[in-house]
């Protein structure tokens, strides 16, 4: 008897289910929204980054972006990114494309582009199929239900890997030990939630910092009913068209031999500064955030700056951009800054001042206007070749 029900048994054991095969289904979620005769969806982006040397110290920041796509098939969009201090606005009505950016408040108008191919090679990453064949691993590795706006999405899991992943728009940085991971869902074949970790290291980055990026998708709406309206591009008050938006951080703003943009800010330790009230002064404002490694590493010099020049005029302001102030307490805490630090999260005075990177060096001369503008961590030589330009010496030509 047993013998006789043995197979019978071995019928009724589950059987290893075939996964589906990966790149396919790449390829599926890349035109999945294509589908539908139109849809509206919100995006939320989270990044986090940690010192790989050393994860106990007070080095992880947390930023997040939410974008708003709206979009009539085959040729109407409106994508909107919201984030401190930048933004910006694509718009397609089929015709013309519009591309806005807050920080400089100008604006392109162009022929229609291509989605997604044209906005992919914006970036410098060729088109969707290039990317599927940068990995050097893409596979389905399970399966897994995500609940997105109170609905349980049933979903594949992509993992895609890549030894070394350069930043086309930040030479010399490269992300390594990249993994990247995209719950897919297998009714409707949309991407709801992507996941992308990595080393980030190279170029302004003093030590190894590991990425952790997380994008989710909420609030889809799929053949909705979308006013013409969304598809029409108002200038914001002010913008100016011009030709090309240059996305090179190393492009200074036109802010140099102006006088400088109002700013009223309060430092953590309860201090007023008003630049209006700070004629007669070189004045140093420092644009950066605890997440900028580059930031964090030019620290102590801007501290031996401020007590080297303390007898000379000279104020220091680290301005904070968009973090709340227990974020930057707890960092100012650890790190022993002892300079004065304001924190900002006024969308119209990085506009004003056109940061688009960090850090963001501003100095103003005693008559209220800038004198000049340097992006980026350039060294301690640097820093000091941009004081001298208003008339602060260095300590070595002082004790000459």
């Amino acid at each position: 008897m047993k013998l006789a029900t043995a197979p019978l048994l071995l019928l009724l054991l589950p059987f290893p289910q075939t996964l589906p095969d990966g790149k396919t289904l790449l390829d599926q979620s890349k035109d999945a929204f294509l589908k539908f005769r139109s849809y509206q969806y919100e995006m939320n982006m989270t990044t986090e980054m940690t010192a790989q040397d050393d994860p106990a110290k007070m080095t992880v920041s947390t930023t997040t972006m939410t974008t708003a796509v709206s979009a009539i098939n085959p040729d109407k969009k409106r994508v909107e990114t919201t984030s401190q201090p930048a933004g910006t606005m694509i718009v397609s009505d089929g015709q013309y494309t519009w591309t806005y950016i807050a920080p400089s408040n100008r604006y392109t108008k162009k022929a229609a582009i291509d989605w997604p191919q044209s906005s992919l090679a914006s970036m410098g990453l060729g088109s969707a199929s290039d990317v599927g064949k940068m990995f050097k691993e893409v596979k389905t590795v399970g399966e897994e239900a995500l609940e997105v706006d109170g609905k349980k999405i049933d979903c594949w899991v992509v993992e895609l890997k890549l030894d070394r992943l350069p930043f086309p728009q930040q030479p010399g940085i490269d992300l390594s030990n990249f993994v990247e991971r995209c719950w897919i869902a297998k009714d409707q074949k949309i991407c709801f939630k992507l996941t992308v970790s990595g080393i980030m290291s190279g170029g302004q980055i003093p030590a190894p910092t590991r990425l952790q990026e997380t994008v989710t998708l909420h609030s889809v709406k799929l053949n909705v009913d979308l006013p013409e309206s969304l598809f029409r591009f108002t200038p914001p008050g002010g913008a100016t068209e011009v030709e090309k938006l240059s996305s090179s951080p190393d492009t200074k703003p036109e802010l140099v031999g102006k006088p400088a943009p109002a700013l009223r800010v309060q430092s953590l330790d309860g201090k007023a500064y008003d630049l209006s009230q700070l004629k007669g002064k070189v004045v140093l404002l420092h644009f950066w955030t605890t997440w900028c490694e580059p930031c964090r590493a030019e620290m102590t010099e801007l501290d031996k700056l401020q007590k080297e020049h303390s007898a000379d005029g000279f104020v220091l302001l680290g301005v904070d951009v968009g973090e709340g102030r227990g974020i930057v307490e707890k960092y100012l805490k650890s790190s022993g800054v002892t300079h004065p630090i304001a924190v900002a999260n006024d969308a119209n005075l990085f506009s004003a001042y056109q940061v688009r990177a960090f850090p963001t060096h501003v100095l103003i001369g005693r008559d209220g206007v800038v004198v000049d503008y340097q992006i980026g961590n350039e060294g301690p030589a640097a820093l000091r070749s941009l004081l001298a330009k208003a008339g602060l010496k260095s300590g070595e030509k002082k004790d000459r």
